[in-house]
């Protein structure tokens, strides 16, 4: 078999959750999911429409650390957390086993903390130099009487803040409702010169996220350690996180999946999948490992009259795949050429079907 090399990111192909999200609304009481979708909404505007210098979006979770340190939570705590929360994608404790039986180099990888990488990839049989994410510690950082109780004063005034709503292809502050500048002005200021001026402000500063173009380079230093190119390589994402991985990966001649993705997703990946089965990744998967990046591309083009598709593969794949997938929904689309709005709502529907509204909601 051809040797091939999947990365998947951990939430939403394998796992259910968003880890983050649930943090905060289980630790940063009251109204921590509030907390969570103002500071996700302020990590997109600074990412996207500020365009802030050296500011790596995606990763909203490095924002909000303080307030769960200053909840008391613990390194111990958070992969305590994470294993007892785990809810995993349907199918992908039986899909990953049957991919390594392939010989497949599966990876797992988050722009989340690392101990929730490890939670899921451990449950799916990946190996531990295999399962990829955030390097966080909160022990090493103290934090004294006075600033938690600064702490709890500014988390009430992000809870505060008007809401922070961002349309779709706004391009500047200005563009934005005056509530909304409010918002954004009160979070600028406790992030960059409150939180700032604080001891515990090193701990988002320091932390360095597994997002982005930080992503990217993971990627590719672990194609480094299989010896495989970038031709060689899946890559499964669903976020803002994954797009500069996408780019790199379709560049380099691999082939880029959004999984039930948001907008962002969907507009920079090569093939969009809508399902809910973790099945649905290991089928393209076996299809790339038999017939390369263009198998998969035929599958997932529309069929017509003059081109069916006419692939073929071994009784021993499609018997274990084909019964993963019994009742199971999955549609398979490539980018290029779809009604880019229409897919995206379908792939959005799915994603809240699966993992809930709040979570879809954040985008």
């Amino acid at each position: 078999m051809p040797h091939m090399q999947l990365t998947t990111e951990c939430e939403g192909p394998l796992a259910l959750n968003d880890h983050a999200f649930e943090l905060c609304r289980d630790f940063l009481k009251p109204h921590g999911d509030r907390l969570y979708r103002q500071v996700s909404r302020y990590d997109h505007y600074l990412a996207e429409v500020a365009k802030k210098p050296g500011y790596q979006g995606g990763n909203p979770l490095r924002l909000v650390l303080p307030f769960l340190k200053a909840q008391g939570l613990t390194n111990a705590g958070i992969e305590a957390y994470c294993r007892e929360t785990l809810a995993l994608m349907p199918g992908a404790e039986a899909a990953c086993k049957f991919l390594h039986s392939r010989d497949v180099f599966l990876f797992a990888i988050s722009a989340g903390c690392r101990q929730f990488a490890e939670a899921v990839g451990l449950r799916l049989g990946f190996a531990p130099d295999r399962i990829l994410g955030t390097e966080l510690d909160l022990d090493r950082y103290p934090l004294s009487g006075a600033e938690t109780e600064e702490l709890s004063r500014l988390q009430g005034e992000i809870v505060a803040a008007p809401e922070i709503a961002l349309a779709p292809g706004t391009a500047a502050l200005a563009e934005l409702p005056a509530s909304v500048q409010e918002a954004i002005a009160a979070l600028d200021r406790i992030f960059w010169e409150r939180l700032p001026a604080m001891e515990i402000g090193a701990l988002y500063q320091e932390v360095n996220s597994l997002g982005g173009p930080e992503k990217a380079k993971a990627v590719s230093d672990s194609l480094a350690t299989t010896g495989l190119s970038l031709a060689d390589a899946i890559y499964v994402g669903n976020s803002i996180t994954d797009v500069p991985v996408f780019e790199a990966v379709r560049a380099g001649g691999g082939l880029s999946i959004s999984f039930n993705g948001n907008r962002y997703a969907v507009d920079a990946a090569e093939v969009v999948v809508v399902s809910d089965s973790a099945w649905s990744m290991a089928l393209l998967t076996a299809i790339f490992q038999t017939w390369g990046k263009d198998g998969v591309l035929e599958v997932a083009a529309p069929e017509t009259r003059g081109k069916p598709r006419s692939l073929v593969l071994p009784e021993a794949v499609i018997d274990p795949i084909f019964s993963g997938l019994d009742g199971c929904l999955l549609n398979i689309y490539l980018s290029k050429g779809i009604d880019r709005a229409k897919i995206t709502q379908e792939s959005m529907a799915m994603r809240a079907k699966l993992r809930g509204q709040a979570v879809a909601a954040l985008g």
